[in-house]
């Protein structure tokens, strides 16, 4: 029977050479000769010798393993932007470490911290809605300073020195808004539970800037905003005294709970209320009607994030690069 988990130390006992001998013999050494290395490598199979990755890391200086930190993947788009790390990291050498903080900063910071210490090499990064309302980022200059480079992606922070990926969120909710204004829709409302970080912020001011060119004065009560367990009440709240001809959804929750709040009300999509906004696009075509959604574009996001990281850690001292990505809007019958 084999045994399993044995050591180079116990393998240079059994044939009475130095570690280094097996260890160079194993990874074909020149200074070996080849019928030691064929003595070597005959006796790790017979007892299943497998290598100590992280050991063997640590002593070249890498861990080999970027941690992935992620705030929530209950949303959809971080889903996707882990399946397009994942497409780009097998690429490659490296595994990755995944921590989900569940929009706490307390965790993020535990994470980033203890992480830093040695155990990977480096962080791709979406801050927690706490950490950006706290502005609180010690953790994460905390780990540059400790050579652990950091990718920060959708939710990022402009005062932290990092690579950066962004998707346009700006530009793709005015695009949408504009979209909804040019087919002949003037009162369009918006829901959000992200009005508290960069990324819903981003995404109100291009609902706003369309509104400003258009010549439509903003209604701050168009302007919906809720938690995820409440935006669904705050959303018939708003129906009960207003009637808009079109909503917006900032986030998946948002969408999904207005599209419900119109749907309820018996209100016809789009011809008297037109749903647009942010929602899985595996689903969207499924729902009734189709759902007009902005794709993110996560799994490019994720790939983009990898070979950032890559190139900065074979290249520590190279300018910081803000790479931003164009979201799509996918028109279908509910606009």
């Amino acid at each position: 029977m084999k045994k399993s988990n044995i050591t180079l130390k116990e393998l240079s006992k059994i044939l009475g050479v130095s570690i280094s001998t097996i260890s160079k013999a194993l990874n074909d050494s020149p200074e070996i000769s080849h019928d030691t290395k064929i003595k070597v490598k005959e006796l790790a199979a017979l007892h299943n010798y497998q290598p100590n990755v992280l050991a063997r890391n640590l002593k070249s200086g890498t861990t080999k393993t970027i941690a992935v930190v992620l705030p929530t993947v209950k949303n959809n788009f971080f889903t996707e932007v882990l399946l397009g790390i994942e497409t780009e990291i097998v690429k490659t050498d490296y595994n990755i470490i995944i921590s989900i903080t569940n929009e706490s900063f307390e965790k993020e910071a535990q994470s980033v911290n203890n992480l830093s210490n040695g155990i990977v090499d480096g962080f791709i990064l979406s801050t927690s809605e706490e950490t950006q309302v706290k502005q609180n980022f010690n953790h994460l200059t905390a780990a540059i300073d400790n050579n652990k480079p950091i990718v920060m992606f959708d939710r990022v922070i402009k005062t932290i020195e990092s690579d950066k990926v962004l998707e346009d969120n700006r530009e793709a909710v005015y695009k949408a808004t504009n979209y909804l204004l040019k087919s002949g829709k003037k009162h369009i409302a918006i829901a959000s539970t992200i009005n508290n970080i960069t990324v819903g912020k981003s995404r109100t001011a291009g609902y706003k800037k369309a509104l400003e060119e258009f010549g439509i004065t903003l209604n701050e009560n168009d302007i919906i905003t809720g938690s995820q367990d409440s935006i669904k009440s705050e959303v018939d709240h708003y129906l009960k005294t207003n009637k808009p001809d079109a909503f917006i959804g900032l986030d998946e929750d948002a969408t999904l709970s207005a599209l419900k709040s119109v749907k309820q009300k018996n209100y016809n999509i789009p011809q008297e209320v037109a749903v647009v906004g942010y929602a899985n696009q595996n689903i969207a075509p499924h729902l009734t009607p189709e759902l007009t959604t902005i794709d993110q574009n996560g799994i490019e996001i994720g790939r983009t994030i990898v070979k950032l990281l890559i190139d900065r850690l074979k290249n520590p001292t190279k300018p910081y690069e803000k790479v931003v990505l164009p979201s799509i809007l996918c028109k279908r019958l509910s606009s």
